[in-house]
C-alpha cells in the first residue's frame, strides 16, 4: 500500500475509534446489553434500514446489491422485509403483543439514514465519483469488523429463530467479501491522485458519521419503544457522543 493509503488509514481512526469503542454500538455487543432492548434497536434498524436499501443506501448505485450486470440476485428491501416481519413474530411469541410493523415502516427515516443516503447520491453523481469508494470501504470495514459481534447478540436474543438475523448475517459476508476490493480500489484512486487525501477521508468519515447517529437513532427510538423503569440506567446512557 501507498503513503497516501497510510495517511488515509490514519485520517479514518479517529472516527473509527469513535465508533467502535463508544456509544450504541458498544452496547449493543455487550454480553449484559438488555435482551428486549436489544430486540427493539435491532426491529427499528431492519425497518428503518429499509429507507436505505430502497434508496441504494446499503450499496452504492454501481454495486447492485450483490446482483449480476442483468440485474439478477438478492433484493436487500425485500430481505429486510422479511428480517422486520420474522422480529416481529419473534417479540409477538415472547411477549404475547406484536410491533406495529406497518406503523414502523411508515415512520420517516432518521436524519442519519437520511444524511447517508443524500452523501452516497451527491458523492456519485459529483464531480469525484471515486470517492464513493472511500463510502463503500468504511461501511464494509464497520460491518465486517462489528458484524460478528452484532449477529452473537441475535443468536443470544433471538435463539434459533434465524429468520430475524437473516438478513444482517448476509449483509456482514457480503461487506466482509467487497473490503479487500475497497481497499484496492480506494488505495489506487489515492496513488494515483494524492491530493484527493482530504476529500476523500473527509467523505470516509461523514460516512462513519452519519452511519453511527444512525444507530443510536434507532436506539434511542427503540429505548423510547419499552418502558425506561424496567430498562438498566447503563442501557440508556448510549449516546456516547455520537450526536
Amino acid at each position: 500500500m501507498t503513503d497516501a493509503w497510510g495517511r488515509y488509514e490514519a485520517a479514518l481512526e479517529p472516527e473509527r475509534r469513535r465508533v467502535s469503542e463508544g456509544g450504541v454500538l458498544a452496547r449493543l455487543l455487550r454480553p449484559g446489553c438488555d435482551d428486549r432492548l436489544f430486540a427493539r434497536w435491532f426491529l427499528r434498524f431492519s425497518a428503518h434500514g429499509v429507507h436505505l436499501g430502497g434508496y441504494e443506501g446499503w450499496w452504492l448505485p454501481d454495486e447492485g446489491a450483490g446482483r449480476d450486470r442483468h440485474g439478477n440476485g438478492p433484493d436487500p428491501v425485500r430481505a429486510l422485509l422479511e428480517s422486520v416481519q420474522a422480529t416481529a413474530d419473534w417479540w409477538h411469541g415472547r411477549y404475547g403483543e406484536r410491533p406495529d410493523v406497518a406503523a414502523l415502516l411508515r415512520t420517516p427515516p432518521p436524519a442519519g439514514a437520511e444524511f447517508y443516503v443524500r452523501l452516497c447520491e451527491n458523492v456519485v453523481g459529483g464531480a469525484a465519483p471515486f470517492r464513493a469508494a472511500a463510502i463503500g470501504h468504511e461501511t464494509a470495514r464497520l460491518m465486517a469488523t462489528a458484524g460478528p459481534g452484532l449477529l452473537a447478540g441475535c443468536r443470544r436474543v433471538f435463539g434459533g429463530d434465524a429468520g430475524c438475523a437473516a438478513f444482517l448475517a448476509a449483509q456482514v459476508a457480503e461487506h466482509a467479501a467487497r473490503l479487500d476490493g475497497y481497499r484496492r480500489r480506494l488505495a489506487s484512486c489515492l496513488a494515483e491522485d494524492p491530493a484527493s487525501l482530504a476529500p476523500v477521508a473527509g467523505t470516509g468519515t461523514s460516512a462513519l458519521a452519519s452511519f453511527s447517529v444512525f444507530l443510536a437513532e434507532c436506539w434511542e427510538l427503540a429505548a423510547a419503544d419499552l418502558d425506561a423503569s424496567d430498562l438498566d440506567a447503563a442501557d440508556l446512557d448510549a449516546d456516547g457522543g455520537e450526536r
